[in-house]
């Protein structure tokens, strides 16, 4: 097929014309950082370029001008329209500026058109953090109602005395072996647990619906002092929770024909007692996900080139009786949200393989997917860190300086850190930031002036750990 024969049939939004040569521009949006001193150049990669096409059109015949109106109507319409372009094909498009048309009296029955098409694209709104964060508080509140619903089978009436008195020793158990869990994780919890342990024999016999312990079980996990704390408190919070529902202790039984009759009442009692208790931590994990700070307060503040506020922590005897405020980071690394992911990820696909409530099961799987999108989102919006250890004290901005060529970042390393003092960055293990990092190793390492063979080790380490985390790894 010759290359006329691929030509197509020039239109806009429908309206046919005839074309002499066109043009297009594209490619690549490139920012070229020259620096004093230095041979090479730094190029930014900004996106891909807006796609631009330029058409030298015609339409011919008697009724020229009656094609000639029908086509100036059609560029003058307002918003994006289907261009056929001659060799690209269709593309969404709008008109690009001012069109020229014009007409000479020696070509008689010809009228010429020049085009300029920018590409139209979509109009995409950034998606918020917080957005995700309410749409998954809703899945919970969701699954919260399918918990009080499921539970409604919870029932001993017309069970021997010592039937509900053994139905009811093992939900204390139960509720024990949560207090045990979370005696070493938050104490509000832990006593919120003993004292439901106490009403437990109040909570569970007939009449009552089993509603009311429900509630106390919600009352329960939300009894933490350490809830609102910083996002370490929030993190280890979310994994205990988690982990309390993967616990055997909490397992369900199984319930067999062969058993006898108040043998099998008493394990499906029993099955829906630690359902209730593994479904509302799970709820709560999720909760505690949705209080964590959003992950702009360290990246922002580099992504800007605004220093983040340094707050010294100076020691001194006259200052011995001052209140001391330590800097701690407030928004949680990237491996910590990635541990989260994993371990809640886990335990709300172990629950759902063990529900058998199908309400239960489809709040399950909604929470899910609400879950990985908030957590997909924080992420995006999160650094990865490097761990390295600095070769001598010295101060937040001259480290900054040396390994972002950036003085401004040091706020950054301070916040993420939880230096006590800018000025004097302690030989300790540093969780660096790898946004800028790669680009800056590699120039070092090549010129090998500013470092040590000590720096230079782990400055290679670095780079293989940022060609692993592009790769996906």
């Amino acid at each position: 097929m010759a290359w006329k024969d691929r030509l197509q049939n020039a239109s806009f939004r429908g309206v046919p014309f005839k074309f002499e040569d066109e043009d297009s521009t594209g490619g690549r949006r490139v920012e070229t950082h020259e620096y004093p001193n230095r041979d090479k150049p730094y190029t930014e990669d900004l996106g891909k370029a807006t796609f631009r096409a330029s058409i030298t059109a015609y339409v011919v015949g008697d009724d020229c001008f009656e094609q000639r109106d029908a086509l100036r109507e059609a560029l003058n319409k307002p918003g994006p329209g289907t261009l056929i372009h001659p060799t690209f094909g269709e593309l969404s498009v709008c008109v690009d500026g001012e069109v020229r048309v014009s007409t000479r009296k020696e070509e008689g029955r010809v009228v010429r058109f020049d085009l300029r098409f920018v590409e139209a694209g979509e109009l995409a709104y950034p998606t918020s953090g917080a957005a995700t964060a309410q749409i998954l508080g809703s899945s919970c509140s969701v699954l919260d109602s399918c918990i009080s619903d499921a539970f409604d089978g919870f029932g001993m009436d017309g069970m021997a005395d010592f039937v509900q008195q053994d139905v009811i020793g093992q939900a204390s158990g139960m509720v024990g072996y949560v207090s045990d869990a979370m005696k070493m994780i938050d104490d509000g919890v832990s006593a919120g647990a003993r004292l439901l342990q106490g009403d437990i024999s109040v909570l569970l016999p007939p009449p009552s619906s089993g509603k009311g312990f429900i509630e106390s079980l919600q009352k329960m996990w939300r009894t933490g002092n350490r809830l609102y704390g910083n996002s370490a408190d929030l993190i280890t919070m979310a994994k205990a929770l988690s982990g309390i529902s993967l616990g055997k202790d909490l397992a369900p039984r199984g319930v067999w024909k062969t058993d006898s009759q108040s043998t099998r009442s008493k394990t499906e009692q029993r099955n829906h007692v630690a359902s209730a208790i593994r479904t509302t931590a799970l709820t709560e994990a999720a909760y505690t996900v949705t209080r964590l700070p959003a992950p702009s307060a360290v990246t922002a503040a580099g992504s800007s080139g605004q220093s983040a506020a340094i707050v010294a922590n100076v020691s001194h005897p006259a200052l011995s009786n001052a209140p001391t405020n330590t800097v701690t980071p407030d928004a949680p690394s990237w491996d910590e949200l990635t541990v989260v992911r994993d371990t809640l990820n886990q335990a709300i696909v172990k629950e759902m393989e063990r529900t058998t409530d199908d309400r239960v099961f489809t709040a399950l799987r909604r929470l899910k997917a609400d879950l990985n999108a908030d957590l997909t989102q924080r992420l995006r919006q999160t650094d990865r860190t490097v761990t390295v250890l600095p070769v001598g004290i010295e101060p937040a901005v001259v480290l900054a300086a040396r390994i972002y060529d950036d003085a401004s970042r040091a706020g950054e390393i301070v916040q993420r850190n939880g230096i006590a003092h800018p000025g004097f960055v302690p030989l300790q293990p540093l969780k660096l930031s790898t946004r800028q990092l790669a680009w800056r190793v590699t120039q070092q390492v090549d010129q090998d002036q500013l470092y040590t063979a000590r720096t230079s080790d782990w400055l290679r380490w670095a780079i293989a750990v940022e060609k692993a985390c592009s790769l996906g790894f």
